[in-house]
């Protein structure tokens, strides 16, 4: 046997024998987040740019949705988003992001929810003192269970 290989077997039973084994948890799994946009959807209007992460679990093993808005036109509206979020037992949940910081300013908003969700859609609109007042034709799915 090699001098190291003496080492290593030596260092292993001093383990075994003195309880020092120490046996480490497994790591908590990575969220599995995947990137979505509203551009090019039906829930996308021109002025706002709306996108981020859709994350299926995160710490507390609940879905979450990372969404940044930017304001993409100097015409004197803002840019906003609607997250409207479905549920197991039939409950909604709608979300709002608000971005009147002026064109080319983005807004950032986090969002975590409840375990049984089942389904979100977006989709952009412009609006005038912080209330969304057009919206976009249709809506973009960012998850679907």
């Amino acid at each position: 046997m090699s001098l190291r290989g003496t080492f290593a077997a030596l260092a292993t039973t001093a383990a075994l024998a003195g309880g020092g084994l120490v046996l480490t948890a497994p790591a908590e799994a990575a969220p599995l987040c995947d990137p979505w946009g509203a551009t090019g959807t039906a829930g996308d209007i021109g002025g706002a740019y709306a996108h981020g992460d859709m994350c299926i679990f995160n710490v507390d093993n609940r879905p979450s949705v990372d969404v940044y808005l930017k304001d993409t036109v100097a015409d004197g509206k803002s840019a906003c988003v609607q997250l409207h979020a479905t549920y197991a037992d039939g409950g909604i949940r709608d979300e709002w992001v608000y971005n009147s910081g002026g064109a080319g300013s983005e807004k950032h908003a986090s969002y975590t929810f409840a375990s049984n969700l089942r389904g979100i859609w977006v989709r952009e609109g412009l609006g005038k003192g912080g209330v969304c007042t057009v919206m976009a034709p249709g809506v973009h799915t960012i998850y679907k269970y």
